[in-house]
C-alpha cells in the first residue's frame, strides 16, 4: 500500500522486480495504513505501506496508532531525504522549519512502534531488517533482544514497525539471510510455560462450572486454530467479545453469546460472574467497548487470563509464555476422561423490541437480518457507530471473519480496511464475499479508497451505507440537535459513477423498508456480486441499539455520581 512521493520514487522502483510482490497505490497515506491493517487482519502477516517522509509520514500516522493500539502487524517504509542532507540539515521540502533535524518525526511515532531502523549503513542494513537465527536457538521474550530488529518485533508483539530508508541508500546493495517465518513467533520459556500448565490443569480439574471467553488477542497472535481445537476439546460453555466476535463458530452448541460486561444480555452476566467457578479469559483486550464501559464483574480469584507474553491464575502470574505456544501444550497435556462436564446454561433472550412490529429498516432489526445474509467464507466489516454495538447480536455462520476497530474506534477506518481485506483474500485465493457496513459520516472520511478498489477491478465487496442524518452515535452521547453532528448530503447513488465505474448507477439501490431490504439481498448481485454493489440503508437519526443504550446510560450514570460527589 501507499503513496508515491519523491523521497520514495526510486525505491518504489524496485517492487516489480519482486515476484509476488506488488504495489497498491492508495488515495492518501492515511487510507493507506488502516487498508495495510486490513490486510494483516485477514492474511496473519504484516500489511505494509510505503510512504514519503514528513507529509506523508505523518498522514499515515494515525492509521498505524490504530494498528498499535489494536495489536496489528504493520512494516511503514519512509523514504527519507539523502544522508548529506540530514547531516546538513538542508531546509529540504517536507522538513519542519529553519535548520531542521530530518529525524524529527522518529519522536511522534515512538509511541505507535515496537521497533525501528535506519537503513544508512551498509554493513548493518540487513540485520536492522531481519537476522537469520540458528536453527538451535530459542528465541524467547528473554533473549529475544539479541536480535531486536523490527521484522522480528513485529511477530513477536503483534505491532507496527517502521523501516527509514534514506534516497541515497535505496540503490545500496547489502547481504544477509531471512530467517523463516516460523522462526519469528514468540516461543515460551518452557519452565515457566511448563509451571502454567500444571497449575491450569489442576484448576480446570477441581472446577465444577467453568466458562470460556474469547477474546481478539488469540486472533493478532494467531492463536485461532489452536483456541478453536481447545475449546472443541473443552466443551465448557464459551462466549466472545464484540472484538473476539468471529474466532468462534457461534452455530456449536457450546457458545452462548457475547460478553461485554453490563453491556451484555443478563443471563450471559449472570452465568459468567455468578454461576461460574472458573473463567478461562483467552486474549483480552480490556477496552471501554469491549467490557461495557469497564462494568466486568469477575473475581481474580476464579481467572485464568491467557495473555500473548504472560499467563495468571488468580493472583499468581507466570511470565515469558506465548499465548499460542500455552495453548498447543494445554490441548497436548488435558486428560479428557478428568474433565468437568457443566450443564448448558439457560440463557434467555431479550423481551421484544418496541419497534417490533415497524415496517421501515430498524437498529433492532437490521443486525440480527444481516446475521442471516451473511454466509461460510464471508468477512463482514463494522464501521464505529451503531454497527458496532448492533452486530454482536447477530448469529454468524461457521466461517466468517468479522472485522471492526472496537478499540482505538476511528471513524473512516472501515473503507480502506475493506480494501485491504479484499486484497488478502486475493492473494489467499479465497471466495466469498466483503461485505462492509459503514455509516454516511464515517464513509466521508475515506470514501477515496472506493475509487482505489474499482481501479484494481476488486469485484465481490457489498457496500452498505446506513443513512441516519449524520453521526448518531455522537447524537446520542451529547448534542443530539447540534449542528456539529450534522454532515454533508451526498448522493449515494452516483458515488460507484464518480470513481469511475462502468454501470455504477445500476450496481447502487436505496432501502427504507425491511421487506425492501429482504428483496434487494436475495438479488443475484448480492449472492453473488460480480461488480461492487451499493446499498444505502436509510434509518432514523435517533434510533439506536440497545447496548449502545446501554453503554451510554452508564457513562451518564457514571458521569452523574461523580458530579455528585463533587458537590
Amino acid at each position: 500500500m501507499g503513496v508515491p512521493g519523491d523521497m520514495n520514487l526510486e525505491l518504489l522502483d524496485y517492487i516489480k522486480d519482486v515476484d509476488g510482490l506488488r504495489w497498491i497505490g492508495n488515495a492518501n497515506e492515511l487510507n493507506a495504513a488502516y487498508a495495510a491493517d486490513g490486510y494483516s487482519r485477514i492474511k496473519g502477516c504484516p500489511g505494509v505501506l510505503v510512504t514519503t517522509f514528513g507529509v506523508g509520514e505523518l498522514s499515515a500516522l494515525n492509521g498505524i496508532a490504530g494498528a498499535y493500539t489494536e495489536q496489528v502487524k504493520v512494516i511503514h517504509v519512509v523514504g527519507t531525504t539523502s544522508t548529506t542532507a540530514q547531516k546538513n540539515r538542508l531546509m529540504i521540502h517536507h522538513c519542519l522549519g529553519p535548520s531542521p533535524d530530518h529525524k524529527v518525526r522518529v519522536t511522534p511515532n515512538h509511541h505507535v512502534r515496537a521497533a525501528h531502523c535506519w537503513l544508512d549503513n551498509p554493513e548493518t542494513a540487513a540485520s536492522e531488517i531481519d537476522v537469520g537465527i540458528p536453527t538451535h536457538r530459542t528465541l524467547t521474550p528473554a533473549n529475544h533482544h539479541l536480535h531486536q530488529r523490527v521484522f522480528r518485533e513485529c511477530y513477536v508483539h503483534s505491532l507496527p514497525v517502521y523501516i527509514f530508508v534514506p534516497s541515497d541508500f535505496v540503490h545500496v546493495p547489502v547481504s544477509g539471510s531471512i530467517s523463516p517465518l516460523a522462526n519469528l513467533a514468540l516461543i515460551s520459556d518452557h519452565e515457566n510455560e511448563t509451571a502454567a500448565i500444571a497449575a491450569t490443569i489442576s484448576t480446570i480439574y477441581a472446577a465444577k462450572s467453568p466458562v470460556v471467553i474469547v477474546d481478539a488477542l488469540v486472533s493478532r497472535h494467531l492463536a485461532i486454530d489452536v483456541t478453536r481445537e481447545l475449546v472443541d476439546f473443552l466443551g465448557f460453555p464459551t462466549f466472545s467479545t464484540s472484538m473476539g466476535k468471529s474466532i468462534i463458530d457461534e452455530t456449536r452448541p457450546y457458545f452462548h453469546g457475547i460478553y461485554n460486561g453490563q453491556v451484555s444480555v443478563p443471563d450471559v452476566c449472570k452465568v459468567i460472574e455468578q454461576d461460574s467457578d472458573l473463567v478461562i479469559d483467552l486474549g483480552p483486550l480490556l477496552s471501554d467497548s469491549n467490557t461495557g464501559g469497564h462494568t466486568r464483574k469477575i473475581a481474580e480469584s476464579k481467572l485464568i487470563t491467557v495473555l500473548p507474553n504472560h499467563v495468571s491464575i488468580g493472583n499468581k502470574t507466570y511470565q515469558e509464555v506465548g499465548l499460542a505456544s500455552f495453548l498447543s501444550a494445554l490441548l497436548r497435556s488435558i486428560d479428557k476422561s478428568r474433565l468437568p462436564r457443566p450443564s448448558a446454561p439457560l440463557i434467555r433472550e431479550l423481551p421484544p423490541p418496541r419497534d417490533v412490529d415497524a415496517e421501515h429498516v430498524t437498529q433492532s432489526w437490521v443486525w440480527k437480518r444481516l446475521g442471516l445474509f451473511v454466509r461460510p467464507g464471508d468477512v463482514l466489516i463494522a464501521e464505529s457507530g451503531t454497527a458496532q454495538f448492533g452486530l454482536p447480536d447477530a448469529q454468524l455462520p461457521e466461517g466468517i471473519t468479522y472485522i471492526t476497530q472496537v478499540y482505538y474506534g476511528s471513524i473512516g477506518y472501515t473503507v480502506p480496511a475493506c480494501l485491504g481485506a479484499a486484497l488478502a483474500r486475493q492473494d489467499l485465493d479465497q471466495s466469498g464475499r466483503i461485505i462492509l457496513v459503514v455509516g454516511d459520516g464515517s464513509l466521508q472520511l475515506t470514501v477515496q479508497e472506493v475509487g482505489t478498489m474499482i481501479k484494481l477491478g476488486l469485484h465481490n465487496i457489498i457496500i452498505m451505507v446506513i443513512n441516519n442524518d449524520g453521526y448518531t452515535i455522537e447524537r446520542a452521547i451529547h448534542g443530539p440537535e447540534e449542528a456539529y453532528n450534522d454532515i454533508a448530503t451526498w448522493n449515494h447513488m452516483g458515488m460507484l459513477d464518480f470513481f469511475g465505474a462502468r454501470d455504477g448507477q445500476a450496481n447502487s439501490r436505496a432501502v427504507r423498508t425491511k421487506k425492501e431490504f429482504d428483496e434487494i439481498v436475495s438479488l443475484t448481485e448480492y449472492t453473488n456480486p460480480k461488480t461492487i454493489q451499493v446499498l444505502e440503508v436509510f434509518m432514523e437519526k435517533m434510533d439506536l441499539p440497545w447496548r449502545l443504550e446501554s453503554q451510554i446510560a452508564i457513562i451518564n450514570e457514571r458521569i452523574a455520581q461523580t458530579s455528585k460527589a463533587r458537590g
